[in-house]
């Protein structure tokens, strides 16, 4: 009995000291947040034709921007109170594909396997260490028809749920390669789709591009990465980096050379579009490293800075989005 009590100390002492270690895991469940998900492509999907200019009318006057994004932009269908806006919704619900397409995301995304409390809780914690900053008010699930994976407006965001649906499912194989290359099928995955909706609302609504050189822009995404990873403290840095554990692996073993290959091709401090393109933009590889490098190595380096800092100096999520780059990047040593 002495050694059972002994051994369950210990572990609580070790759950408590974990728990101490990560500041941002912090408890949500006093936090008030109103937030509403909508799931407008259900809504839609099930709807009559006679039902249409209806829900169109509803929808214009709740959720405008919203309901003109998904319709509008996505789905090129106009909104016009008439029978071209149904005949418009109407075959492009009766498209077999799509119909296919909706079935799979009902199947994979039911209302008890979403990922909304994940969600919800890591708003709170973007409420709770940015009590001053815009929050948004809804959540809605659309039918992006593959153009966007997550969209913010002004107080919602949109997520494309079709494209978290995992590459191997027969409606994502489905998808022209010529348009769908295999690295993108390959991050259709809903493992992301949390740190996707919080990154997008810290992109648009906290954090803005920078134009002055590559390493602002590199820090800037050091400074995202790391605040995600403070709203979604339990999800591994391969999730919020979309690496793989390998393409991780790799990176955090060539982060010092990676920093010397930009020391010494000087491009630390270079403002061409394309120097941003190559070291920041998604794609099969880093554009100037080898092909087994993963993409976005100026994503990883940034964040790898950020975190550093972060680690080093004792200041407040709200502080670090006004910290000028150059301290951060000034205090940097590769490991």
């Amino acid at each position: 009995m002495r050694i059972t009590t002994v051994i369950l100390l210990s572990i609580f002492a070790s759950i408590i000291l974990s728990c101490k270690d990560n500041k941002y895991d912090i408890n949500t469940a006093s936090i008030e947040l109103p937030l509403t998900f909508i799931n407008m492509d259900s809504m839609l999907y099930h709807a009559n034709q006679t039902d249409y200019l209806a829900i169109r009318e509803v929808q214009m006057k709740q959720n405008g921007d919203l309901f003109s994004y998904n319709l509008s932009y996505c789905l090129g269908i106009k909104l016009n109170p008439d029978s071209t806006y149904q005949i418009g919704l109407s075959n492009f619900y009766r498209d077999k594909y799509i119909q296919n397409l909706e079935k799979t995301i009902e199947t994979n995304f039911n209302k008890s396997n979403r990922q909304e409390k994940e969600i919800q809780d890591a708003f709170k914690r973007m409420k709770f260490h940015f009590p001053n900053q815009d929050l948004p008010v809804k959540i809605a699930y659309v039918n992006s028809l593959f153009s966007a994976s997550v969209n913010c407006g002004e107080d919602y965001i949109a997520i494309g749920l079709e494209r978290y649906l995992g590459k191997d499912k027969k409606v994502i194989k489905q998808l022209p390669t010529q348009e769908f290359y295999l690295w993108i099928k390959e991050g259709m995955d809903r493992k992301y789709l949390s740190r996707d909706v919080v990154l997008a609302w810290l992109m648009s609504h906290y954090i803005e591009e920078t134009s002055e050189n590559y390493s602002s822009e590199m820090i800037r995404w050091g400074k995202l990465i790391f605040i995600t990873h403070a709203c979604l403290p339990a999800l591994e840095d391969d999730i919020l980096l979309r690496y793989s554990k390998k393409d991780l692996d790799w990176a955090r073993n060539s982060e010092a050379s990676f920093w010397k290959y930009l020391v010494k091709e000087e491009m630390l401090f270079k403002t061409d579009e394309e120097s941003k393109l190559n070291l920041l933009h998604e794609g099969p590889f880093t554009i100037g490293l080898p092909d087994k490098s993963p993409d976005r190595m100026g994503v990883y380096l940034g964040y790898s800075m950020v975190r550093q800092y972060m680690n080093n100096n004792d200041i407040s999520l709200t502080q670090l989005i006004n910290l000028p780059y150059n301290m951060i990047l000034q205090g940097y040593e590769a490991e």
